[in-house]
């Protein structure tokens, strides 16, 4: 599995967006080092719901942003947030009656935030640039 960490590709030119997807990175480098280290499933658990958390505040907090900026792509936007909470709600509820494999669980948050961030967020980054 490749090594979980912040890459200047990830960067949508958003400070305050930016500074968030680190810390968004950062949890789920938790969650590796959790699974990685053995820890009890009581704890991996603690993690995803904190995971899921920040990412509900993250949203919250781009969405807005994107609202104040006239972003037209907000609707579409808000629907892949809406998705992704749904799928890490779903993988909380599975977590509680059985044990997510890592790999399942760390490809699928990496995979859906390199995805969203480099492609999604960067057009939002992109238009709040062109339009401030």
């Amino acid at each position: 599995m490749e090594k979980i960490s912040w890459k200047k590709e990830y960067e949508i030119g958003v400070p305050e967006i930016d500074s968030q997807h680190q810390f968004f990175v950062g949890i789920i480098q938790k969650i590796n080092a959790a699974y990685a280290n053995d820890c009890d499933k009581d704890h991996i658990s603690l993690l995803i719901k904190e995971l899921y958390k920040y990412v509900d505040f993250h949203f919250v907090s781009e969405e807005n942003s994107m609202i104040f900026h006239k972003y037209p792509e907000y609707k579409n936007h808000k629907k892949e947030h809406d998705a992704l909470l749904s799928r890490l709600a779903e993988l909380i509820g599975v977590f509680e009656s059985e044990f997510i494999d890592r790999i399942e669980l760390v490809d699928f948050l990496m995979n859906w935030f390199v995805e969203h961030t480099t492609k999604t967020d960067k057009r939002f980054g992109d238009y709040t640039r062109l339009n401030n």
